[in-house]
């Protein structure tokens, strides 16, 4: 399942751009953080926000505000593995 989930994220570009904002960052950021920092809608990034949370990928901390659900060391991993896809 979480291969099916990093598999799908190659197509999704807004989710993928939201899930690495969120892992560079390395804290939890509300969406309208997200949206500034990337140049996107605010429901652009809380569609993607639901998407990554219906995988698993992000999680919940307050209203409005995420951080992913990688541990550190995958993190890493999680990037080279997408920007190979670019």
């Amino acid at each position: 399942m979480a291969s099916e989930a990093l598999e799908s994220l190659r197509r999704a570009v807004s989710q993928r751009e939201v899930l690495l904002c969120l892992v560079e960052k390395g804290e939890p950021m509300s969406s309208q953080e997200i949206a500034k920092r990337l140049s996107m809608t605010v429901n652009a990034v809380n569609i993607a926000l639901h998407n990554l949370h219906n995988k698993g990928l992000v999680e919940r901390v307050a209203r409005g505000v995420y951080r992913y659900r990688l541990g550190a060391i995958l993190a890493p991993l999680l990037r080279e593995y997408l920007e190979r896809g670019r």
